[in-house]
């Protein structure tokens, strides 16, 4: 899909003039065509001490004079907009220093070297959070025409020795100063606005499921600007605020802003010096989906591409990598409710409970000061948001594009998760499943880059499972079992930044082989450390066995293909008969009982229902039989009279669940459908049971079931559902008769449809 570059406001026109004695910076940062390099009317006073640049740095932040008046004008814009309200984001200076615009020095003699440029979504709004990064460039710098280009240093796009494309990506114009020049040492250094290149932003109405399949709308800047520069003896980072307009509605019906057009958003910028850790291996992707991998990578001269997994440069002895965890975590544990749970010590042991897969210390975790910022390229952070309204965890990490190594890591979590839990499993029961927190993330682009994340598992109240069932260890405390818990999701997060995918036959080896599974919230309980299936997989990926996994495994793409591989299913070998069957035949009671009434059928089959059709389509032949024989087990036609007689429920209930049955394995587009059922004696089955809907044998069938199910028929294509299609209709048409006017008049009209069906029946 192609956007257009989005044109002004006129209504904004105002946030484009000169206040003051400094100057807003139009598009600066984000639009091709932007006025730049503005300045303001005098020069800024430049630090007192002389040797500021005779430091040897690579970058030094050189102050700008924007006016008071400015910074209080900016400071009330931002407020409105609605950045920096947020508890994870309530100042724009959470990494520390005054809200000062600054032109950035960079060390010539560094600029052809190869440098990483990174960039992580700190806060964004509409929407409210969606921290993780926008990605890394490997990038050089090179003066020329009075601007620092910025040129793509990216290994993977190299063919061959000859063809090695220098790719231009930004632009910076050079600021000339005269204060600037005449500091000792000023000639070792370009000067350049770091708000005014040209990065080419998006922006993404929602990275979990975008309407508009995943393309990005075009934006156009009102107003950015720098500030909170700090050095690092690598580098330096900032953050970078900005507004912005888009050509399209990205907004949602509810949201707190309510211009759907605009973006205001804070982005944590860095430049940092390239490095591979030493000894650092490339792992060649493997035959399976066991590992998060790059992006495919030239080899030049051979004409092919190799692709890697993405790991961290991990060896014995090393210094343990460190995280941090949220402060906000104490607050949240000091909830009388939570029954005194050390909530910080069970995230650092879900940190640094891997540390034993490894066999030596691979991470360290500590409580964040309050100068750490998630949005820093060096830092790697547990984000702990006191807000439930998103109700999901997930994790995000960046690495560098030459070889897939993990540069650092962070993750998102939810106040959602920390709810009080019981001291015993519980009774079972279902959630009901149409309660949902907020679930769109707005997101943005940066260079053709996103972040989506891989892994979103909703806190326990959210989960799509059969709430507190399952054998827990009753002998801890309520406390106990939520700090088991929380160290269980964080683990998993963990998991992700370490390399590993999810592992959704985790449960075939009770309690579970992974905690990448996602897990019961009884599993996870019993089992808060990495399991066995975590260890071999790390091992492989990190160099410490040869052999892959032998223990069971499936990831998120298999969910739709293989029975046994499913989200939150309780922990057994043979989850279909001790899990799914089970549940199922809870649902049919609770419908023809009158619990869950009709209109919410297709609502709870679709949560809860749909795994036991998964086995009746692509099971083991007596798996396949099995789920087939419970799927109808009660509401089969003809039903037994004293069924019906049971409950004033029953008939309509039991239509309703047929109806589901056949939409999903045959009519509904995607789902179930994408494999059809193959097993011989679940199709002779299949046709009988439909056969005897169709003729309506107890009675209690609706027009518009039958009507479907002689289009499950046509769609099955197999001759046990033509001859059930032919002998229906000729039961139906020996009745026709005897019925009233309207139901003659239904019944001519379901006649022709089996007609339609049947002339051809094969396609």
């Amino acid at each position: 899909m192609v956007t257009r570059v989005a044109r002004l406001n006129h209504g904004d026109k105002k946030h484009m003039r000169k206040i003051g004695t400094g100057c807003w910076l139009l598009s600066a940062a984000l639009t091709v065509g932007s006025l730049v390099g503005c300045a303001s009317d005098s020069e800024p006073d430049l630090p007192e001490q002389s040797d500021v640049l005779m430091k040897d740095d690579l970058l030094v932040a050189i102050p700008r004079d924007t006016g008071g008046v400015d910074v209080e004008q900016r400071t009330a814009e931002m407020k409105r907009l609605g950045l920096g309200k947020h508890a994870l984001t309530s100042s724009h200076l959470r990494a520390g220093g005054p809200p000062t615009d600054f032109y950035l020095a960079i060390r010539k003699n560094s600029l052809e070297q190869k440098w990483f440029w990174s960039v992580y979504l700190k806060e964004i709004q509409p929407f409210g959070p969606s921290p993780g990064t926008l990605g890394t460039r490997v990038v050089r710098f090179r003066i020329q025409n009075d601007k620092l280009y910025v040129f793509d240093a990216d290994d993977r796009k190299a063919t061959s020795d000859v063809f090695s494309p220098q790719l231009i990506i930004d632009a910076f114009p050079i600021v000339n100063s005269g204060p600037f020049n005449a500091l000792p040492g000023s000639g070792g250094y370009v000067l350049i606005d770091p708000s005014a290149g040209r990065n080419r932003f998006g922006a993404l109405a929602d990275v979990l499921g975008d309407s508009r399949g995943g393309a990005p709308v075009k934006l156009e800047t009102e107003l950015s600007f720098v500030q909170g520069f700090r050095q690092a003896t690598d580098g330096g980072s900032f953050e970078q605020t900005f507004t912005a307009y888009a050509d399209q509605p990205i907004g949602i019906p509810g949201d707190v802003d309510n211009n759907d057009y605009r973006i205001a958003a804070t982005v944590g910028v860095s430049l940092r010096h390239y490095t591979e850790t030493p000894g650092y291996a490339e792992v060649p992707a493997p035959a399976n989906d066991h590992y998060f991998l790059a992006d495919p990578i030239n080899v030049p001269n051979t004409g092919g591409v190799k692709t890697l997994a993405s790991h961290w440069g991990f060896r014995p002895g090393m210094q343990p990598i460190k995280w941090v965890i949220g402060r906000e975590i104490n607050a949240i544990a000091a909830d009388p409710s939570l029954g005194g749970a050390d909530l910080f010590r069970a995230m650092k042991r879900g940190i640094e409970s891997w540390n034993a897969v490894f066999g030596y210390p691979v991470f360290t975790a500590q409580l964040a000061s309050p100068n750490d910022s998630f949005a820093d390229d060096h830092t790697n952070y547990l984000i702990v948001d006191p807000s439930p309204g998103l109700g999901y965890a997930y994790a995000d990490w960046r690495t560098n594009p030459n070889t897939g190594e993990i540069r650092g890591a962070s993750v998102y979590f939810s106040a959602a998760f920390f709810s009080p839990v019981g001291s015993d499993p519980g009774e079972t029961g279902l959630a009901n499943p149409g309660a949902k927190p907020k679930t769109r993330r707005a997101g943005l682009v940066w260079q053709d880059q996103s972040s989506a994340p891989s892994c979103v598992i909703w806190a326990p109240s959210y989960e799509p499972h059969m709430l507190g069932g399952g054998d827990g260890p009753t002998q801890l405390t309520g406390a106990q079992r939520l700090e088991n818990y929380i160290q269980h999701v964080v683990a998993h997060e963990i998991g992700h930044t370490l390399g590993l995918r999810h592992n959704f036959k985790g449960s075939l080896l009770p309690p579970t082989s992974s905690v990448m599974d996602y897990n019961t919230l009884e599993a996870a309980i019993v089992q808060p450390t990495p399991g066995g299936y975590d260890t071999s997989a790390i091992r492989y990926l990190y160099g410490q066995s040869p052999a892959l996994p032998h223990q069971p495994f499936c990831t998120d793409e298999a969910t739709q293909t293989d029975p046994d591989c499913v989200r939150f299913d309780d922990p057994s070998p043979q989850p279909l008969f001790d899990y799914q069957i089970p549940l199922y035949q809870l649902l049919v009671s609770l419908v023809v009982e009158g619990w869950i009434p009709v209109d919410l059928v297709e609502l709870y089959f679709q949560f809860y229902g749909t795994e036991t059709l998964a086995y009746a389509r692509a099971g083991a032949p007596f798996e396949a039989s099995a789920a087939w024989n419970a799927a109808l087990d009660g509401i089969r036609a003809p039903i037994d009279p004293s069924l019906l007689a049971s409950s004033p429920f029953y008939g309509e209930g039991a239509d309703a669940i047929s109806a589901f049955v056949f939409r999903e394995l045959f009519v509904a587009p995607g789902g179930l459908n994408t494999t059809p059922v193959s097993d011989p004696t679940v199709l002779a089955q299949i046709a009988t049971d439909g056969k005897n809907i169709l003729a309506n044998l107890d009675g209690v069938r609706s027009y518009a079931s039958r009507r479907l199910v002689v289009d499950a028929l046509k769609r099955a294509q197999n001759a046990d559902a033509l001859l059930a299609l032919t002998s229906a209709r000729a039961t139906i048409a020996a009745s026709l008769a005897a019925l009233p006017p309207l139901d003659q008049a239904l019944t001519r009209d379901l006649l022709a449809r089996i007609d339609a069906a049947l002339s051809p029946y094969f396609n």
